[in-house]
């Protein structure tokens, strides 16, 4: 963890606005990288933005150390959470929602909170009786709409929780998103984590078969520039390319385009991205299959 994000993270706590704590001291290119963990600033300068978030600096030291020991244990207890719903694993997520309910109510961070209620979310998706998710997605959509601009944190949050969200929930988080980077490129892991966005977005709307929506977000999505050795993102945008082409009804091009891919995958040894975008395949084939299957029903 950098000192920017601890701070970008106290401010938010406390309410305090990004032009209160930097006025006079930093840009705003120049803020959004400082909280973004892209830079660091001058020792006078940090101790200005202390003395504007009211915070002394032994106070500081003592959370920065506190949150880099939580922010390794947020992304372990993360990872293990995802796993275990891709693998539909109930006990171990019931297990994790403990232990992450545990963590919240001794450190009190939000990211904590919001991991707890995707926790939750998943235990009630994969139970017996299927309960509803509502009140878990309206937290999660009323933190991520707090803010027009999003850093790492607030993609992968969405990214965690889109399973929760409908095609109506999607549009409604992003009505208002500024997709502008004027950083684009410089900052990787932030290019990757909106590209996923973006694609976990046109899957949803392709699913609901909403055709407008799909054809928004994929224009959104060629306009994200990414670095040519970025193989993450570019094999994201492509592969949701030779999607697009499935979609559009030419199967035959657009399988051609996604085997390409793959070919490409296992050759660099991408197994992880290789299987994401195998079980992305399967689902939306299935779904067209039985979209066909109901027009020659109604035909009928």
């Amino acid at each position: 963890m950098k000192t920017g994000e601890l701070v970008k993270q106290i401010r938010t706590e406390k309410g305090i606005k990004a032009k209160v704590v930097y006025d006079g001291l930093l840009s705003r290119s120049m803020y959004y990288k400082y909280e973004s963990g892209l830079v660091e600033t001058t020792a006078d300068t940090f101790l200005y933005i202390l003395n504007r978030l009211n915070i002394e600096a032994d106070e500081f030291l003592r959370m920065f150390s506190v949150m880099d020991k939580c922010n390794n244990e947020y992304i372990n207890y993360r990872d293990d959470l995802n796993n275990a719903y891709r693998l539909e694993n109930l006990i171990e997520i019931k297990a994790l929602e403990k232990k992450i309910s545990k963590e919240y109510q001794e450190s009190g961070l939000v990211r904590f909170y919001n991991l707890m209620l995707i926790a939750t979310a998943m235990r009630k998706k994969l139970g017996k009786t299927a309960e509803s998710v509502l009140n878990e997605r309206k937290e999660i959509l009323h933190y991520l709409m707090r803010s027009t601009k999003w850093g790492h944190y607030e993609y992968g949050l969405f990214i965690d929780a889109v399973f929760m969200f409908d095609s109506s929930s999607i549009e409604k988080v992003f009505q208002n998103h500024d997709w502008n980077d004027s950083h684009e490129g410089e900052d990787m892991k932030l290019d990757n984590l909106r590209v996923k966005a973006l694609c976990q977005s046109i899957l949803v709307f392709m699913k609901s078969n909403k055709t407008d929506q799909v054809n928004y977000y994929y224009t959104l999505l060629d306009k994200i520039k990414v670095s040519s050795n970025n193989i993450y993102a570019l094999g994201n945008k492509n592969f949701f390319e030779g999607l697009k082409t499935i979609n559009n009804g030419d199967y035959e091009q657009g399988l051609k385009t996604i085997s390409e891919i793959f070919s490409l995958y296992q050759e660099l040894g991408l197994d992880d991205l290789y299987k994401e975008h195998v079980a992305i395949l399967q689902e939306l084939l299935s779904v067209q299959l039985q979209k066909s299957k109901s027009r020659k029903r109604r035909k009928a």
